[in-house]
């Protein structure tokens, strides 16, 4: 499915008909961001060629700035007030600049940044690239202001976004663009893209290179999760209670973790329980930004109510009282 989507690319860029404006969605870690950029690389290449020749001056910049840290590329501009505001990442490409969250959030000022890039004259190739990613950090406000440049986008510009959440992106956004769905990976496509061979890793991840690197890298990934889905109430509670603890990104790995064991469950019990447990779990991974009690989430997850008392007593557990 990867090559029909490169040979329907391969077909617009030959034919000059590549949108102003392409959004490619699916689920995280599939590829989407390396699609995108090597259609960037394209489209800037001196050579004018798809894949990109890899070698003339623009391509050798697009290499150079995917091998820069994020804070060398850091760019930085003034909003209304005169104050500095972080805009977005630029290399040495002068006609490429890659948007991205500092934190959480794209924000307004940024896009009125994208706006001023967007208008110049290309200085080394023939078009300019402003790379989205990932699309749905944008507030409303952000891509309200992005809609603006996208129904009048100018003829050497094009917007490349890359979303993992197609849902949280404007209708009118989406409407005023071309949308592109990447499917994620087959296991056979992971195991030779990562050589890993273990067929559990491999079918957890879904599809997803991140994934299967983290499993693969972090083992008590796989453990946690499956202590919290099948453990007694006491290793239950012992480990959400150590989650709270590791950074949001685990959190997240974990709870994605969770809910493809969930859906793999449910798919063979079609109880209400477990469906219910993996509507808990895909709620979760969309709030969990937004800072929900993971511990809490994870009982409920478990059956809410049923294995947590008042006052904190665990249900199933008697606590030794003989001092």
């Amino acid at each position: 499915m990867r090559e029909k989507i490169k040979k329907f690319l391969s077909s617009l860029f030959y034919q000059n008909r590549v949108p102003s404006s392409i959004i490619f969605y699916g689920r995280e870690g599939i590829g989407k961001k390396e699609l995108g950029f090597e259609l960037a690389m394209a489209l800037l290449c001196l050579e004018n060629k798809y894949p990109p020749c890899g070698s003339c001056d623009s391509c050798r910049h697009m290499e150079d700035f995917k091998q820069k840290k994020t804070e060398e590329l850091k760019f930085y501009g003034e909003d209304k007030r005169g104050k500095k505001v972080y805009l977005y990442l630029r290399g040495d490409h002068p006609d490429f600049i890659y948007l991205a969250p500092e934190k959480a959030e794209i924000k307004i000022d940024q896009i009125r940044g994208v706006k001023d890039f967007a208008y110049l004259t290309p200085a080394l190739s023939k078009r300019k690239v402003i790379f989205i990613e990932p699309a749905e950090a944008m507030n409303p406000y952000a891509q309200n202001a992005l809609l603006k440049v996208l129904e009048e986008p100018p003829e050497d510009t094009h917007f490349i976004l890359i979303t993992s959440q197609l849902q949280k992106m404007l209708p009118t956004v989406k409407s005023r663009s071309f949308l592109i769905e990447v499917p994620p990976l087959t296991q056979e496509e992971l195991k030779a893209l990562t050589g890993i061979e273990d067929p559990l890793i491999l079918e957890l991840a879904e599809g997803s290179i991140n994934m299967a690197k983290k499993l693969r890298e972090d083992k008590e990934l796989l453990n946690t999760a499956k202590h919290i889905l099948e453990g007694d109430v006491l290793t239950l509670y012992k480990k959400a209670l150590e989650v709270e603890k590791w950074e949001q990104e685990r959190q997240y790995l974990l709870l994605r973790l969770i809910q493809t064991l969930l859906h793999k469950r449910y798919m063979e019990s079609r109880s209400y329980e477990d469906k219910k447990a993996l509507d808990i779990a895909s709620l979760g991974l969309e709030y969990l930004s937004k800072g929900i009690r993971l511990s809490l989430l994870l009982f409920q997850i478990r059956g809410g109510n049923k294995n947590v008392l008042h006052k904190g007593t665990l249900s199933g557990y008697k606590q030794d009282t003989s001092g």
